[in-house]
Parts: C-alpha cells; sequence; structure tokens
C-alpha cells in the first residue's frame, strides 16, 4: 500500500542509472516514468477491489422468515350506513417490524365477481400495542386493483417499518358476505331453490414482510369471537317433502295424549 500511496504522490523510489554505452543498453528517468504508471494501475484495481468488497459485506443481509403475526376479521359497525353491507375490518399485530403485508380473501363462488374484493381503506390506521391508542409517528398505505383477490400495503417509506407488536387496523370490502350463504343471482335475489349448494364462509390471510426482507405467513384471520354470530346455513338447500293429508286435502293434525 505504501508503494500506492507513494506512487499517487509522485515520490516514488525507483532506482536511477546513470546513461551507459556498454553493450548498446540505455535506461533512463523515462523508465522510473512507467513503473509508476503501472503501479497506478495496478493499485487502482486493487482499490477498487477492497472498496467493492466491503461494500458487498456491509449490504448483506440475510432474510429470515422468523415473525409471527395473529389477528381478527370482523363485521364493520357502520356497514349497512355506508351502504356496504359486506365490509369487513381487519385488525392484526407481528411480534417483529414489519415494511410491508398482502391481505387476501379467499372464497368459492367468486369467480363470477371477478375477484373477492370489491373495495378496501386506503389509509388503515396504526395502534400502540395496547390496541387503542393511535400511533401518531407511523401509517399505513395500501395499493390494489379491484376486483381482485388481494391488497398490498407498505408503511410509506423506504425502510420504515411499524413497530412490533403495534397493530394494523384497516378494512376490506369483500364482493359476497363473509359468512356462509346461499349464492345470488345477477339481479342479487337470494337463490334458494332445493339442491342449491351454500357458498362456504370465507377465509382471510394475511402475509407480512419483517425488516430483514423476510416474508412471513400466510397467517389466517379467524372470525373474532366478540363479533356477531355468522347465521346458520345449510351445506345444500333440502328438498321440501309433500306432507301427507287426509280427508279433503286437509292436513292431519297431530293427536294429543
Amino acid at each position: 500500500m505504501s508503494l500506492c500511496l507513494g506512487a499517487i504522490n509522485g515520490r516514488l523510489n525507483v532506482p536511477f542509472e546513470r546513461p551507459t554505452h556498454k553493450g548498446g543498453g540505455v535506461r533512463s528517468r523515462s523508465s522510473s516514468g512507467a513503473i509508476t504508471r503501472v503501479l497506478l494501475a495496478v493499485c487502482a484495481t486493487a482499490l477498487t477491489a477492497l472498496v467493492l468488497s466491503a461494500t458487498a459485506g456491509a449490504a448483506t443481509v440475510t432474510p429470515t422468515s422468523l415473525t409471527d403475526c395473529s389477528g381478527t376479521v370482523f363485521p364493520d359497525s357502520g356497514a349497512k350506513a355506508a351502504g356496504e353491507p359486506n365490509l369487513l375490518d381487519y385488525k392484526f399485530r407481528c411480534n417483529y417490524g414489519i415494511t410491508a403485508y398482502t391481505v387476501l380473501v379467499e372464497q368459492n363462488g367468486d369467480a363470477k365477481f371477478g375477484g373477492t374484493i370489491d373495495d378496501y381503506n386506503p389509509a388503515p390506521e396504526v395502534l400502540e400495542a395496547d390496541g387503542l391508542t393511535p400511533a401518531p409517528t407511523e401509517s399505513i398505505t395500501c395499493e390494489g386493483t379491484t376486483p381482485s383477490d388481494g391488497i398490498n400495503c407498505n408503511y410509506g417509506t423506504l425502510g420504515v417499518s411499524m413497530t412490533g407488536g403495534f397493530y394494523a387496523d384497516g378494512s376490506i370490502d369483500p364482493t359476497a358476505p363473509f359468512c356462509k350463504h346461499l349464492p345470488t343471482n345477477a339481479a342479487g335475489k337470494t337463490i334458494d331453490k332445493p339442491g342449491t349448494v351454500a357458498v362456504p364462509k370465507a377465509s382471510v390471510w394475511l402475509v407480512a414482510t419483517d425488516t430483514t426482507g423476510g416474508q412471513n405467513g400466510p397467517f389466517l384471520l379467524g372470525y373474532a369471537k366478540t363479533a356477531t354470530k355468522c347465521p346458520t346455513v345449510p351445506n345444500v338447500v333440502p328438498t321440501i317433502k309433500p306432507v301427507k293429508t287426509k280427508g279433503h286435502g286437509t292436513k292431519s293434525k297431530p293427536k294429543h295424549g
């Protein structure tokens, strides 16, 4: 390295031989200049390699997918007033900082809508660890095409993350009710003919990217225990059996003991 510094400063101590005519060979000051130029080229290559090696070492981060997340979904309290009867809220937290997340909705029979999500909240709220207090310095931005099966959310700036233990509190508007239900026709009327198969309850999944760049999940966001219970719906609309009657078409009355 000292040779490199000397070459850069122009003070390289290269032995100098006076011109001689023995054997016709001549070595002059121009030889030291050539050596200096060669050394400068070699040094430049070596320094570049050192810088690239140091930079690569500093930038290397091994993604680890060890973050755990959990949460729930529940009907939005203002759904009916907003004219969005299927509006669904979600709330989750992770034990490690996350920089982005994806919410996916899966439900059979959604093909006719072109997707399971019709709308969503583009700016969910971040709540502190108590699940109630808004976090004043953290925010979320969500984007996605509708209708589709999912939305993507991040924290607005590269490298910014949601604090581990804090909550993300947002909403999505499914194209169909979350709970098990009977399908509807093009006019929106419920199809309840015998033999009609019910649409099963939807599943809402979460995939989170943590601060190491690792992806975690999918995590199932279950239906909150405190939420309104889903109505009872048969898996298949039963066939109504005709009731036997006596006499002139009147139904027989049950006998009382």
